[in-house]
C-alpha cells in the first residue's frame, strides 16, 4: 500500500513515498510561506495515509512515579502531570515504563513532548486543509525500541546519526526508552568529533540520574558505516562503565529488511523503513489530527465487510443453486409418477358413465350408508376385547363361540347389540369350589371392565337355594360353564 512519509528535522522537511518496495526522496520544502504552498500543492497530488517523524532537539523526556490507578483516576493523574510539565504544547504521550517491585509499587511513567509546536503546527494544518489521512506523529526515540530485539542487554546507549538532524544519544533500561537528546554538527566538526566528545557528557549526565546503577555497564552502540567504525574504534576504548559496540549501518539495515543503499552513516532511511514496517501504536498526535485517518481506516473496514458480505452471498447462491440441482433432480421422479396418476385418473374418469342423479341425493345414499354401517359391525370390533381378557386368564378355556345380532338388548345404545353366548371349560375346578367360582367371578368382572355386560347361564356348581350340589357333582368336577355377554356400539 502507497504511504507518504514526512521527515521534520530543524531545519528541513522532506516527503518520501513509499511504495511497498522501496522508499524514494520526492521533495524537500523550506520552512516558509513559499515550502508550505509547495507542500499543499504536493499534497493534491499524493492522497495516501502519511506518517510524520520528527527529529528535533525540542524533545523533552521526564521520567516520573505515580500512583497505582486505573480508569479515569489514571488519566486524571497523568492530564495533572502534563498540565504541569508540558502546558503549552499539545503534541506529548505518557508511557508505562513498569510497575515497581517494592514498596508501594506504583507506577513508573516517561512523559515526552515536543516543546515547539510552532515548529510541527504549519504543516500539520496544511495536511488537514486537504483530509489527508495522518497516521501519527512519531520520533526517532519513539521508534528506535524495534533496533534493539536483538541486543541482549540491560543498559543501551543508542548513537545514530540523521544527516538533516545530527547526532542522537537514546538510552534505553530493558528495551524501554528513558531519554534521548540531539546534538547538532556544524559545518565545522564532524560526526566522529561529535560522537567522541558528547558521548561522555551523556554517560556524566546519566550517572547523575542514576542509571545505569552503580557497578553496571553502560553498553554503547554506534550505528554508523564501515569507514567511520574504521576511525571510531581505535579512538573510542572500553573499560570499566562503558563498552562500546560498533554496528555496520548496511549489515544492520539488510538485517531489518531495509532495501535502500546505506552509502554513509545517515539513519534516516532506516528510521524511515522502520515507520513504515512497524509503527509504534504511542505517538503525539491527537484525535483531532488523525480524524481523518480514523475515517480512512472505517472507510477500509467497511469496504473489507462488504466484500465479507459478498463472497458469503456468492458462496449462498452457489450452495442454493447446488441444493436447487439436487431437489430438481429428486423430485423429477415423483413429478412424472403425479402425471402418470393424473394420466390414469383422466381415464377412469372418462370411463365413469354419465349420470343425472343431484349432489343431495347422493349426500343422503352416502349419510345412510354410514348410518346402515352402525347395524352390521366387524366381528374384530366385538371380540378383541374378549380376547385380550382371555389371554389375561389361563384357566378359563374356549370351547364354543356363537354371537348374534339382538334388537332388544340395545338400550341405551340406539344400534342392535350383539350377544354371543361364551361356552368355556374352568381347569383345575377340583374339590375347591369356592376358590374356582371366585376365579371364574374376576373373569367375569375383567369381561365388564372392557365394557361388556355379562351374566351367567350355567356354572360349574349352582350354590343358589334351588341347586342340588349331588345331581351338579359330574357337570362340576368338568368345570363346564356358560355366559351370556353382551356388546353394544359405543354412542
Amino acid at each position: 500500500m502507497a504511504r507518504t512519509l514526512l521527515f521534520l528535522s530543524a531545519e528541513n522537511f522532506q516527503a518520501y513515498l513509499w511504495d511497498g518496495k522501496g522508499l524514494a526522496l520526492a521533495q524537500e520544502f523550506s520552512n516558509d510561506a513559499d515550502g508550505r504552498v509547495q507542500f499543499a500543492s504536493f499534497l493534491e497530488q499524493h492522497r495516501h495515509p502519511a506518517y510524520l517523524l520528527v527529529d528535533i532537539i525540542e524533545e523533552d523526556f521526564h521520567l516520573e512515579s505515580i500512583p497505582h490507578l486505573i480508569g479515569p483516576s489514571r488519566k486524571s493523574i497523568i492530564d495533572r502531570k502534563f498540565e504541569q510539565y508540558y502546558r503549552s504544547t499539545p503534541f506529548r504521550q505518557a508511557t508505562l515504563l513498569k510497575r515497581q517491585d517494592e514498596g508501594r509499587r506504583d507506577d513508573e511513567f516517561l512523559f515526552s513532548a515536543l516543546t515547539n509546536p510552532q515548529r510541527i503546527t504549519p504543516w500539520l494544518e496544511a495536511l488537514l486543509e486537504k483530509h489527508i489521512p495522518l497516521a501519527g506523529i512519531y520520533s526517532i526515540p519513539n521508534i528506535s525500541a524495534p533496533l534493539l530485539k536483538d541486543i541482549k542487554s540491560e543498559h543501551i546507549l543508542l548513537l545514530t546519526w540523521e544527516r538533516n538532524a545530527g547526532l542522537r544519544q537514546t538510552y534505553f533500561h530493558d528495551k524501554r526508552l528513558h531519554f534521548s537528546r540531539l546534538i547538532p554538527i556544524n559545518e565545522s566538526s564532524s560526526l566522529i568529533d561529535a560522537i567522541i566528545s558528547e558521548t561522555p557528557r551523556t554517560q556524566q549526565y546519566l550517572k547523575s540520574l542514576s542509571l545505569p546503577p552503580p557497578g553496571e555497564v553502560l553498553d554503547v552502540y554506534l550505528l554508523c558505516h564501515a569507514n567511520e567504525i574504521e576511525q571510531l574504534r581505535p579512538q573510542l576504548i572500553s573499560d570499566g562503565d562503558m563498552h562500546f559496540t560498533f554496528l555496520d549501518i548496511a549489515e544492520f539495515a539488510r538485517q531489518h529488511k531495509c532495501k535502500q543503499a546505506m552509502e554513509d552513516s545517515d539513519s534516516t532511511p532506516l528510521f524511515l523503513n522502520l515507520l513504515t514496517t512497524d509503527p509504534p501504536r504511542a505517538h503525539y498526535a491527537s484525535a483531532h489530527h488523525t480524524h481523518f485517518f480514523m475515517l480512512w481506516q472505517l472507510r477500509f473496514a467497511i469496504f473489507g465487510l462488504a466484500i465479507v458480505i459478498l463472497l458469503l452471498g456468492l458462496l449462498w447462491s452457489g450452495m442454493a443453486f447446488w441444493q436447487n440441482k439436487q431437489f430438481s433432480a429428486e423430485t423429477e421422479p415423483l413429478t412424472q409418477q403425479a402425471a402418470r396418476i393424473q394420466a390414469q385418473t383422466q381415464d377412469i374418469q372418462r370411463g365413469f358413465a354419465n349420470t343425472s342423479v343431484p349432489a343431495a341425493d347422493m349426500k343422503t345414499a352416502v349419510l345412510l350408508t354410514r348410518n346402515l354401517n352402525q347395524y352390521s359391525r366387524p366381528p374384530q370390533e366385538y371380540l378383541h376385547e374378549l380376547s385380550a381378557v382371555l389371554e389375561t386368564f389361563p384357566r378359563v378355556i374356549l370351547n364354543k363361540l356363537s354371537w348374534r345380532v339382538s334388537p332388544e338388548d340395545a338400550a341405551p345404545s340406539p344400534y342392535p347389540a350383539v350377544v354371543i353366548t361364551f361356552d368355556g371349560t374352568l381347569t383345575g375346578f377340583g374339590s375347591n369350589h369356592r376358590s374356582a367360582l371366585a376365579y371364574l367371578e374376576k373373569f367375569e368382572q375383567a369381561l365388564i371392565e372392557h365394557g361388556y355386560t355379562v351374566s351367567a347361564t350355567a356354572l360349574p356348581l349352582d350354590i343358589t337355594s334351588k341347586g342340588s350340589i349331588n345331581a351338579q357333582s359330574a357337570y362340576a368336577s368338568e368345570g363346564q360353564f356358560t355366559l351370556r355377554i353382551i356388546w353394544r356400539t359405543p354412542s
